[in-house]
């Protein structure tokens, strides 16, 4: 019984790693249909892409002090809005495989968010909030072991 579990559970794991690819926001994802008889064409794809999304994502950015401080919580949008569009002209030119996309969002992350590649540590009082409960339960359960074994003893008995 145990196997049989084991391998149906394998199973479902294997397919949802096998079409995890290919569904994308509640729906499965199909090629559009004007590119089953055409291929992709990167020119065509880089140009686009430049033109229609690249080209108003750097002038948002123009307005922003990205050189000095990672500017992300502020151009969440802009970076979905290209994100959208880069995608609409991976449908249209049909350039759908991933690695275009890819390549272009590592150029921009190289320019924008340079800054942004490395988190702060905490500070000090954070810190001390994640550590000292951890330094002090090994020392506190044992004398909470001892308390409720005592505790029992010293109970009285009824003898009725």
């Amino acid at each position: 019984m145990e196997r049989s579990k084991a391998s149906v559970i394998s199973a479902r794991f294997f397919m949802c790693l096998a079409f995890a690819d290919l569904v994308g926001a509640g729906k499965v994802w199909t090629m559009p249909a004007h590119c089953r008889k055409l291929t992709c064409d990167k020119v065509t794809f880089d140009a686009c892409a430049f033109e229609k999304c690249v080209e108003p994502f750097i002038q948002t950015m123009a307005n922003t002090d990205y050189q000095l401080i990672c500017p992300w919580p502020s151009v969440r949008r802009n970076y979905a809005i290209l994100m959208r569009c880069l995608e609409d002209v991976a449908n249209i030119t049909c350039c759908t495989h991933v690695s275009y996309r890819h390549h272009l969002m590592l150029d921009i992350h190289k320019v924008y968010f340079s800054k942004c590649t490395y988190m702060e540590d905490p500070g000090i009082p954070i810190l001390l909030l994640l550590i000292v409960p951890c330094a002090i339960v090994p020392f506190v359960i044992p004398f909470l072991c001892q308390h409720f074994s005592l505790y029992e003893y010293r109970l009285p008995k009824n003898d009725e």
